[in-house]
């Protein structure tokens, strides 16, 4: 005969234990010993993170500091350009009086033209309405005559004198835009125009310059990011790869997968922070000294916006951060997906 069942009723089964969650400090515990014990690795992947952000952060800055000395730029080449007219469409200089007459104003062009005549013309003499030599520094606010008694006027200013004469002048050279021989009272073979408008086909094509220009410096910010991308990846997945005992060593112990994704997340968040902030100090720094040599110091630092860089630097170290993170995502999942028994028999 068959025993019969038992019909007793069975015990209720007890509830399995949620595993512990460990705080975020655990967490950052372990990253900040695991970046001691690998300390070169992680010397050479916030170098890499730094040499990127640095690049990007150059071109930002750079361009913050050609749109501030954009001013300086233009007068610079407007005053080559007039000096160059003057060489060859005036009389020679030396040891002649040369007279500055106008009204208004001086602009910063016919400033630096004036006081660079004593330098293109050796023994040229700047005269007053008296006839006394007068400083070149000055001028930006004198009003200076005695046309008449001139070798060679230069018209500048915001306007013409009301009462202008240059009988004996060899030649009248005018920087005020609009003015033309007939409005200046002399004859048309001694007048030269030095003020020239830009055409709009030169208009165009400056600005199709600026823009092939900016198209050029995005496009190898983006290539130097990506390399960026694709070091920070190969670095993470190495520790991944060094760390497959480790790994599985935690997840015996109780560790969640999202507890190792998180180890592998702050790693990259500190890299990137750390790389960020040395590329965006060290890029800014680069493209300030570069350019100072070009516009001087002073120049360069007094049109410089402090917020505006200021607001470039936290940019570049949030991408930096950014950039971390998203190349750690596929190394981090690899390292939470990891069988415990599979991760312990890795002799790696």
């Amino acid at each position: 005969m068959t025993r019969p069942l038992d019909n007793k009723p069975t015990e209720p089964a007890q509830d399995i234990p949620d595993q512990v969650r460990l705080p975020l400090s655990v967490a950052l515990g372990v990253v900040m010993q695991g970046l001691k014990i690998r300390l070169g690795r992680s010397l050479v992947t916030i170098t890499g993170v730094a040499c990127g952000i640095a690049f990007l952060m150059s071109i930002l800055a750079g361009q913050l500091v050609k749109k501030g000395v954009a001013e300086e730029d233009a007068i610079r080449t407007e005053v080559s350009r007039i000096q160059s007219f003057m060489r060859a469409d005036l009389p020679k200089l030396d040891g002649k009086t040369v007279c500055i007459a106008g009204e208004g104003a001086m602009s910063e062009v016919e400033t630096r033209i004036a006081e660079s005549l004593a330098t293109l013309f050796a023994a040229a003499v700047v005269c007053d309405s008296d006839g006394a030599p007068v400083p070149l520094r000055p001028l930006k606010d004198a009003r200076i005559g005695a046309a008449e008694r001139a070798d060679v006027v230069f018209l500048m200013g915001a306007a013409l004198p009301p009462r202008f004469a240059a009988a004996k002048a060899e030649a009248v050279a005018s920087t005020i835009p609009g003015v033309s021989a007939e409005l200046a009272g002399v004859d048309a073979g001694r007048f030269v125009p030095l003020a020239r408008v830009p055409t709009d086909e030169e208009i165009a094509k400056a600005a199709a310059s600026a823009h092939r220009e900016r198209l050029r410096n995005a496009w190898i910010a983006a290539i130097s990011l990506l390399v960026t991308v694709i070091g920070i990846a190969n670095a993470m997945l190495m520790s991944v790869t060094e760390r497959f005992r480790e790994i599985g060593t935690m997840k015996c112990l109780g560790a969640l997968s999202s507890f190792v994704t998180r180890i592998f997340m702050l790693e990259a968040m500190l890299i990137g922070a750390a790389g960020g902030i040395v590329g965006a100090l060290a890029g800014s720094a680069f493209a300030t000294a570069i350019y100072s040599f070009s516009y001087g110091a002073e120049t360069v630092l007094g049109v410089l916006p402090a917020g505006g860089m200021a607001l470039r630097c936290l940019c570049c170290v949030a991408a930096g951060v950014v950039l971390s993170v998203v190349a750690a995502l596929y190394p981090a999942r690899v390292a939470a997906a990891m069988v415990p028994a599979d991760a312990l028999r890795s002799n790696v």
